[in-house]
């Protein structure tokens, strides 16, 4: 489910930007929670865990500061990739600095143009939104993503050939994939939670079976398409053997 927040300071705004919200997501039926409405930056940022995507809704000027919301913005950006960002404001000669600061947001709404403006506004932005992450879970179940430091890479899921971890370098894990090779910090247990579809040969090993050639079940040997291969675990060689015979039939 998307969390929605919603940056506000005037009352009587948040209260009626709040009931637009919840009335917008019920409209649209999405898979959203309002999960906080608040009056300062502060509860907003103390609100935040470790998601990775999120629609925000930002008043502009928060008390004395004409460019509050533009600054969590900026954070909210760096903290969460995927963060959908509409400003409702009545500072319209501020969309340039959004644009200069690289913030990208996906809605710039002027509240002088009146509620009746702003309610369409809000649904439209829910329902795009909506569609924009049904787009993106579709297509990321067809990617393997992966962080090197503070840039983030995808590669398609077709070329995995495996992943695996070694104790010389623990913490790191190393990818292997059609046309290339490399490293990252992570975990096997955690890929092989995010990604259901690559089987765990054993410890040491989280492969593509989409790309494996052939399985020698008295060595216990699986061979892939570039003749890279892996030791498969005793435990696991029944498992291996009829997931292979799924893919065949």
């Amino acid at each position: 489910m998307l969390p929605v927040y919603l940056l506000e300071d005037d009352n009587v705004q948040r209260e009626n930007y709040s009931d637009f919200i919840h009335n917008s997501i019920m409209i649209n039926d999405a898979d959203m929670e309002l999960k906080l409405v608040t009056g300062t930056t502060d509860e907003l940022f103390d609100s935040l865990d470790k998601q990775t995507k999120g629609l925000f809704f930002l008043d502009m000027e928060i008390a004395d500061n004409k460019t509050a919301g533009l600054e969590a913005a900026e954070q909210i950006k760096k903290l969460i990739p995927l963060a959908q960002i509409v400003f409702i404001t009545t500072h319209d000669e501020l969309t340039l600095i959004t644009l200069e600061r690289r913030i990208a947001p996906l809605d710039y709404i002027i509240k002088n143009k009146g509620m009746d403006a702003i309610k369409k506004s809000i649904n439209n932005d829910i329902a795009l939104t909506q569609h924009y992450f049904e787009n993106f879970a579709h297509h990321s179940r067809n990617l393997f993503n992966y962080k090197i430091g503070s840039r983030f890479f995808s590669v398609l899921m077709d070329d995995v050939i495996m992943l695996f971890t070694e104790k010389a370098a623990p913490g790191q894990v190393t990818l292997i994939t059609k046309n290339q090779r490399g490293s990252f910090m992570g975990s096997l247990n955690s890929l092989e939670t995010q990604y259901p579809d690559l089987f765990r040969c054993d410890r040491s090993y989280l492969v593509n079976l989409d790309n494996a050639r052939t399985y020698d079940s008295k060595s216990r040997v699986l061979t892939f398409i570039d003749d890279s291969f892996c030791k498969v675990s005793f435990r696991k060689s029944r498992e291996l053997m009829n997931s292979l015979e799924t893919k065949i039939k």
